[in-house]
């Protein structure tokens, strides 16, 4: 079993022993819980230019389980030995015996997790039920399909899913009613006055952008 990720090594990689002639065990480094690996991915998924620091808290994250299985092994070394030390003792005809029969110390030895990449890690963690990369590359799309613009005629539409219901209801509104135009709020913030079939046009041109962002998501999957 390699455990010189736990121990002082010299320049020569080989472990620092102290005087006792055991090898010295590291200070447990910086570390984050699960719960920080969900939390900053929630706040930086929609921001690729961000999501190093998700990378970054998994490796921490990942150093958590290799410090508590570590840990807990250590504990489980001493209740080993100390069990072994202090066990009865027995006539030595019988001794191989009892070995057979029931060991001195029974306890199982903690399973260490297994080492892994980020990319690993980002399919097998879970948050809202799917894997952190699922749910990053979800959460970009959202972003993608909110900030969509479309122009006609040189005016500057949102696309985004809510706008395109607004246009949807004021296409139907328009024909409940023989209007031709209407007052429009555009992509900028100004007001403009429009023709019903510059709206039109406008919901067509965004339900497209959209249909891009999905295609590529299910090509990407």
């Amino acid at each position: 079993m390699n455990l010189t990720m736990f121990h002082e090594l010299d320049d020569s990689g080989s472990p620092v022993l102290d005087e006792h002639d055991q090898s010295v065990i590291l200070h447990r480094p910086e570390s984050k819980a699960l719960a920080d690996v969900l939390l900053v991915t929630r706040l930086h998924a929609a921001n690729p230019a961000m999501h190093h620091v998700i990378d970054k808290f998994i490796e921490l994250y990942a150093v958590t389980l290799q410090w508590d299985w570590f840990e807990q092994y250590q504990s489980w070394l001493a209740r080993k030995a100390d069990a072994e030390l202090n066990a009865p003792a027995l006539p030595i005809e019988t001794q191989d015996q009892q070995v057979l029969e029931r060991p001195l110390f029974a306890e199982p030895e903690p399973v260490r997790p297994e080492l892994k990449t980020i990319e690993q890690y980002r399919a097998e963690i879970l948050i809202d039920g799917i894997s952190i990369g699922e749910y990053i590359f979800r959460t970009q799309r959202t972003a993608a399909v909110n900030s969509i613009t479309v122009e006609v005629d040189g005016l500057v539409f949102d696309g985004d899913e809510q706008s395109q219901r607004r246009m949807l209801a004021a296409i139907h509104a328009s024909e409940d009613a023989g209007i031709e135009s209407t007052i429009w709020r555009l992509a900028d913030n100004t007001e403009a006055a429009v023709t019903v079939e510059q709206i039109r046009q406008a919901h067509s041109l965004a339900i497209i952008e959209q249909g891009k962002l999905w295609t590529k998501g299910a090509t990407d999957a």
